[in-house]
């Protein structure tokens, strides 16, 4: 027994010995062999279960982003969002921007065969004719493919297309593989084009994905193979690269705290998700220009990037990315100023026509909803009367598609300030569909409740319900001016039949009185007549509010803030400009509402400034945004119409860059920003940021392991 032990002891260290010399030769071995230039171990993945691997009809995002990584597009986007070729050699637009010529280069599918023009016009069709395709947007104005030799072929476009590019990032596909079979057969879709190939799939394995040596393009040598693991959803796809089983995730910021350690290195990039502030000009105050300036003035948005959104923000003024070709980034927008705010102040004119009330937020959580009210609070009028009706004019955020991000509520990102989709999702993105996301959708109803303002007095709604009404009112103004708010001629529709009648009865004896007077004293009607040519003429009525009666209002008045209480970035900025109105004498009140308030409050336009946002579309059509932004501004929608008729990339930067100063100079919204996105990447790999919000993996070829 006892020599059996001490046999088993000596094997025991001479496996350990054996084990650990086995071990230090395979490093040095794979250090020698990286050093000759072959290709290194395997970077880990995760993915959830594919529906399908067929790259145009998948629909899920962690899925997407590795099929990025085998399939290649015409075109692709940079870590700038700007498009650049990919399988095209050289290309060339028509003058009028209705056709594009292209010349592939001469690359190979995974199983050899060359990728051609045939293979183009195949793809656009098969995406044309899968409505749910997440591309199925960027083909919606191309009317033909004509295939003018193997490599050559022609792109034409239904309306002018400045947009060609970005719209043909989509991926390309095999006919040979496809042509007559399930467009979703697995086998089938294992040959690709891209830097990677399929060397197996199976859902228990996962899918291991090879460097592909006969890639067209630059691969280096140190490029690693990839190993992708199948898990249950995406909430596990975060969490094995927590448990150290994957290297790789996107995350967001309510989630980075998990991976703030010593084992992961966080690297941020410029994302998509855009927000800003809107004014709502349904108001009579705010679409005074000069109201909405003293806003804009008042509000410190250096500071809102630096502490509401901790400086993970990139300032733009339209909503686009800021490093994109077509962005103006020389424009500069609204100084912070207190006492250019004053001076605003000062030049503000309204009509004593415009009816001005106090917004109540129409909402579906209203109990313990405000924080930070900066003003005292008003009397709610009991009649709950709507507020002007108006609609925000909607987008669709379907991470892509023309309208491009209507909507900001995928991937956490907050609300949903659309409606209709002018697209679908963009390329690398997840299909539309909110995760708290608030709509400002178009067609919205009148909603609403209005509080009116006060005064000293009592404070009652001013309502014309007739032309005797008017009259009256405008006697009272003539009285007494502080009273021309708070003066209530309300009429019941009854009362207003039975003093139509009596107006008449009353017409009628009148007439007839009048027609005696002539008779009797045609002579002495004469002399009045010279009478009243000699008198001075009745002062004209200053058709304007007085600067002390728009003092009073404003100090009357408290503004109501919306903003996603589940977002705690857009909740920090709110309070902050909060506070920014108080300094210059505007009350307001921040009000928390969950998504499903957000969406109600946006679509009835119930608030007076909303913390908002959208997600930007890979094809950089700012139009539906914009459109939600501010609906119903002639001069923006002629500006936003132009876009229309752009012929080309040029075009597109002089519009953009109007639009731009345009929107600064009217004071018509509050742009905050683009926020970053975040790549957690396990340490023991070195890495570069070359991803996009779209292909989040891009640039992986490049990772190498840590030293």
């Amino acid at each position: 027994m006892k020599k059996t032990k001490i046999i088993s002891v000596i094997l025991a260290v001479a496996l350990a010995v054996g084990g650990c010399s086995a071990l230090k030769s395979d490093k040095k071995e794979a250090k020698n062999s990286n050093t000759k230039g072959t290709y290194s171990k395997e970077i880990q993945l995760a993915i959830q279960k594919p529906n399908t691997i067929n790259p145009v009809t998948n629909t899920d995002e962690s899925v997407l982003n590795v099929l990025n990584l085998v399939y290649d597009g015409l075109f692709e986007l940079n870590k700038n969002y700007n498009a650049i070729p990919k399988l095209v050699k050289n290309s060339n637009m028509s003058p009028d921007g209705k056709q594009m010529d292209i010349v592939l280069k001469d690359a190979k599918w995974h199983d050899g065969n060359p990728i051609t023009a045939d293979d183009v016009a195949f793809t656009v069709s098969s995406i044309r004719s899968n409505k749910t395709s997440p591309y199925n947007y960027m083909v919606q104005n191309i009317s033909d493919v004509t295939v003018n030799g193997e490599k050559e072929l022609t792109i034409k476009f239904k309306n002018n297309a400045a947009f060609a590019k970005e719209n043909l990032t989509f991926p390309i596909i095999s006919k040979v593989q496809l042509s007559g079979k399930d467009i979703n057969n697995v086998d089938a879709n294992k040959v690709g084009n891209g830097v990677y190939k399929i060397a197996s799939y199976s859902d228990r394995e996962g899918i291991s994905l090879e460097v592909n040596k006969d890639y067209y393009g630059d691969v280096p040598k140190s490029a690693m193979n990839i190993n992708v693991n199948i898990v249950p959803n995406e909430d596990a796809v975060v969490s094995t690269v927590e448990a150290l089983e994957s290297d790789m995730v996107k995350a967001d910021s309510d989630n980075l705290s998990r991976f703030q350690n010593n084992r992961f290195d966080i690297m941020s990039y410029e994302g998509r998700d855009y927000d800003a502030v809107l004014i709502n000009q349904t108001n009579p105050l705010l679409a005074n220009a000069n109201f909405r300036k003293a806003i804009v003035s008042a509000i410190n948005r250096e500071t809102i990037i630096e502490n509401g959104y901790m400086g993970n923000i990139h300032s733009v003024n339209i909503p686009i990315n800021s490093k994109s070709r077509y962005y103006e980034s020389s424009i500069k927008n609204m100084e912070y100023s207190t006492e250019n705010a004053a001076k605003y102040m000062k030049d503000i004119k309204i009509n004593k026509k415009d009816k001005i009330q106090e917004t109540q937020v129409n909402a579906t959580n209203k109990p313990n909803n405000k924080v930070n009210g900066s003003g005292g609070s008003n009397k709610v009028n009991p009649s709950k009367k709507p507020s002007n009706s108006g609609n925000t004019g909607g987008t669709s955020n379907n991470t892509g598609g023309s309208s491009n991000s209507g909507a900001d509520a995928n991937q956490g990102s907050g609300e949903q300030a659309g409606g209709g989709a002018s697209g679908g999702q963009s390329n690398g993105g997840s299909s539309g569909g909110a995760s708290g996301g608030e709509s400002a959708g178009s067609g919205g109803e009148s909603g609403g409740e209005a509080r009116n303002i006060e005064t000293r007095e009592e404070t009652r709604d001013i309502v014309y319900a007739t032309e005797e009404d008017k009259e009256e009112f405008e006697k009272i103004a003539n009285e007494n001016s502080d009273s021309v708010i708070a003066t209530n001629l309300v009429r019941t529709t009854n009362n207003n039949q039975n003093n139509n009648t009596n107006n008449q009865n009353n017409d009628a004896a009148n007439n007839n009185q009048s027609n005696n007077t002539q008779n009797n004293n045609a002579t002495q009607n004469k002399s009045d007549v010279n009478n009243k040519n000699n008198k001075k003429p009745k002062k004209e009525e200053n058709p304007y509010y007085t600067e002390n009666e728009i003092k009073s209002m404003i100090n009357s008045i408290t503004l109501k803030i919306i903003v996603n209480r589940e977002n705690s970035e857009r909740v920090k900025s709110a309070n902050m400009i909060s506070e920014n109105l108080k300094t210059v004498g505007i009350k307001s009140e921040v009000v928390l509402l969950d998504s499903l308030g957000m969406q109600k409050s946006l679509a009835n336009r119930s608030y007076d400034l909303a913390v908002t946002g959208w997600q930007i579309s890979s094809v950089p059509n700012i139009t539906e945004i914009m459109k939600a932004i501010c609906p119903n501004d002639a001069g923006l929608n002629e500006r936003l119409a132009k876009i229309q008729g752009a012929t080309s990339e040029e075009d597109i930067k002089k519009i953009y860059a109007d639009i731009e100063k345009y929107c600064i100079d009217n004071a018509l919204f509050i742009s905050i920003g683009v926020k970053d996105n975040y790549m957690i990447v396990n340490k023991r790999l070195k890495t570069n940021s070359y991803m996009n919000d779209y292909d989040q993996y891009r640039g992986i070829e490049m990772v190498t392991p840590s030293k």
